[in-house]
């Protein structure tokens, strides 16, 4: 017996489907050739085949992981609270409107002080009082000045350690430096602050003095200008023959105190001897 039985492609769109054609049936069922989607047991297949290279692998991670945590050492953090009052710039003492701008400007000033306690110059003068340098030949360290001057890989690494941060809606803001030893991490920060306070009432001392310069001269000035007020006042009035009210009134009291004592010496009584 002949097969003469044969595949023949669809037409178009048949989604890559085959049908058997045979001369003795009009039509037998297609087979569907086109690849399936994935399934989760294909995963597990996959899995379960290179399971011991998975299983390395993880070990190995986590044997690492371990030893880095065990070698790495703990770090603290020591943390401090301080307040910020911004000074009255204000040289007069009536309120005026510099009181307006000082509420106004209060957010601004925190801003600054916050800049001030991560300045690089507050740091390095800090490394420089609690010595952390390692290079005793650092010449920005010994000069206490970063002018003209490398900046030290110290002074990056204090920075990165300290941290500024302020409570919202207060003037408070929490300064905080972390150091893998607690004490020192306690004394660093000490000394930090001291040194930005310090440094805060220099800043004042020299507003301070700055605006006791400038009234000094200003009223010299002034002095100046009212004792030339009164030299011309006084020339003309000698060159107009001006006399003051006051001073005729004087004149004219001492003359009619002058009458009276005369008078009382003329009727003044004999004395019988």
């Amino acid at each position: 017996m002949n097969d003469d039985s044969k595949l023949v492609p669809r037409l178009p769109g048949s989604n890559g489907n085959v049908e058997l054609i045979s001369p003795g049936s009009s039509r037998v069922p297609t087979i569907d050739l086109s690849p399936r989607e994935p399934h989760l047991y294909d995963y597990l297949l996959i899995l379960r085949k290179h399971q011991w290279l998975i299983l390395s692998f993880l070990v190995a991670v986590v044997t690492i992981v371990s030893i880095a945590t065990f070698r790495m050492k703990p770090v603290y953090s020591s943390n401090a609270k301080i307040e910020i009052d911004r000074e009255n710039s204000s040289i007069s003492p009536f309120p005026g409107a510099d009181s307006y701008d000082f509420m106004m400007d209060l957010d601004n000033y925190i801003e600054t002080q916050a800049r001030i306690l991560t300045s690089e110059n507050l740091a390095l003068q800090t490394i420089r009082i609690m010595h952390l340098s390692n290079d005793p030949n650092s010449e920005a360290i010994n000069l206490n000045s970063l002018k003209n001057q490398k900046l030290p890989p110290e002074v990056g690494a204090f920075l990165g350690a300290l941290s500024v941060r302020r409570i919202p809606n207060t003037r408070l803001m929490e300064v905080g430096f972390e150091s893998t030893d607690p004490q020192m991490a306690a004394e660093i920060l000490n000394a930090h602050l001291e040194n930005y306070i310090e440094q805060n009432m220099d800043s004042r001392m020299e507003s301070s003095n700055k605006a006791t310069s400038m009234l000094q001269k200003e009223l010299v000035e002034l002095s100046a200008k009212v004792r030339n007020s009164e030299d011309a006042l006084i020339a003309y009035e000698r060159a107009n023959q001006i006399w003051n009210v006051d001073d005729r009134n004087d004149k004219s009291n001492v003359a009619t105190e002058r009458l009276g004592d005369l008078n009382r010496q003329e009727t003044s009584p004999l004395r019988i001897c």
